[in-house]
């Protein structure tokens, strides 16, 4: 925990307080919503936290084709001004995010088939370095560093707002056809094997899910939440060779933007211990025999520690099709071409579970890179 926190209420006060820290020799980083679950920062017996929270504007432009967000606004306070103005962002699927932190590391949305990445929508930022100093970026001003940040924006300083693109569209083509559709533990074979043979459209995106039931039971459970960005009788015809697989139930159905994303809410859930390992994958990751050994492994632990069962793994397969030929010139950000994003989430209270979490965490993250069909680690 650190030391002091400091609220900060306007751009100018992150840029004061960054010098003030600087003068005394006083480490610090800024935090936004707090969703990180990184344990590596360490701000000593004297760290400051400057606290971007209350910079939280979102002013949408006249034409609703972009707005100007600050360092602190939710992705849920970007959602319902959008939708209520008849426009709409490409922004992350949890709304509990901050956005701008969620999309300067590069930003996977489930929009990204039709607007690219999430660097891909940022137009200009304003920032404050290290020493303290407020800089305007933007393709025409400070090149070098506007390819820099967008992509890797925590390593040259704080943003503290940004200008960025937004997509009007009328409320009532504002809608998605989405939901879980559970399957047998027996499908699970097919399932891959099915999204595997998918051929993602602009319009598309399809996450898999394996968690459990819940107390008191905590049976495991396999999901599918397929995406798609307009009605349901194109979006079943999309995602036909999943619903042919035989699912136990489906609750896919129509919904507005401001619905998007209801099925992540439990990630938004704060407390407990979040130890999370990712793994990235190429296409060619999805292998039945390699999915069927990390839901077995999943089983396994779940089984064997009750006080994990809220333990989940999710993985999230997007159409890269548009951050591709955007190219990977234009941002620092270097894995436009990596379409499958998986992370798995031990959670639990006991600080002293935390060896075998880690353990388990590396061994599934193994298990998914023997077959990840890719040339190098793109995590």
């Amino acid at each position: 925990m650190p030391t002091f926190i400091v609220n900060v209420k306007a751009e100018s006060d992150v840029a004061a307080t960054v010098r003030y820290c600087n003068k005394n020799n006083i480490s610090f980083l800024a935090q936004s919503q707090g969703n990180g679950w990184a344990d590596t920062f360490h701000l000593g017996k004297c760290g400051l936290v400057i606290n971007i929270a209350g910079l939280n504007k979102v002013h949408l432009g006249r034409d609703k084709d972009k707005a100007l967000i600050g360092g602190g606004a939710l992705v849920n306070d970007m959602v319902t001004a959008a939708y209520n103005a008849g426009t709409r962002f490409a922004n992350p699927t949890c709304t509990c995010l901050g956005f701008l932190g969620a999309m300067l590391g590069g930003g996977i949305t489930r929009t990204m088939g039709l607007y690219g990445a999430g660097v891909d929508q940022i137009l200009q930022v304003n920032m404050v370095t290290a020493s303290g100093e407020m800089l305007k970026v933007s393709p025409g001003g400070l090149p070098d560093l506007w390819y820099a940040i967008r992509g890797a924006a925590p390593n040259f300083g704080i943003v503290t707002s940004a200008v960025v693109k937004a997509y009007p569209t009328p409320k009532a083509q504002n809608i998605a056809w989405e939901g879980a559709i559970t399957y047998a533990d027996d499908k699970l074979e097919a399932l891959i094997q099915a999204i595997h043979d998918l051929d993602l459209e602009p319009e598309m995106e399809i996450d898999f899910l394996f968690a459990t039931s819940g107390p008191p039971l905590n049976t495991p459970t396999i999901s599918a939440i397929p995406f798609y960005i307009g009605n349901a009788s194109a979006a079943e015809k999309a995602f036909a060779p999943i619903l042919a697989v035989g699912p136990i139930s489906n609750e896919a159905k129509e919904v507005p933007y401001t619905h998007w994303g209801d099925f992540s809410n439990s990630f938004c859930q704060k407390g407990m211990r979040k130890p999370a390992y990712g793994a990235s994958l190429g296409k060619e990751g999805l292998v039945p025999k390699t999915w069927r050994a990390v839901y077995e492994h999943f089983k396994a632990f779940v089984a064997a520690n009750p006080q994990a069962a809220g333990t989940s793994i999710l993985a999230e397969y997007y159409p890269v099709q548009k951050a591709v030929a955007i190219g990977n010139a234009t941002s620092s950000y270097p894995f436009r071409d990596v379409p499958i994003h998986v992370v798995a989430i031990p959670v639990y209270q006991d600080r002293s579970f935390d060896a075998a979490a880690n353990a388990w965490g590396a061994r599934f993250r193994d298990l998914l890179h023997s077959t990840d069909g890719l040339s190098e680690n793109s995590t």
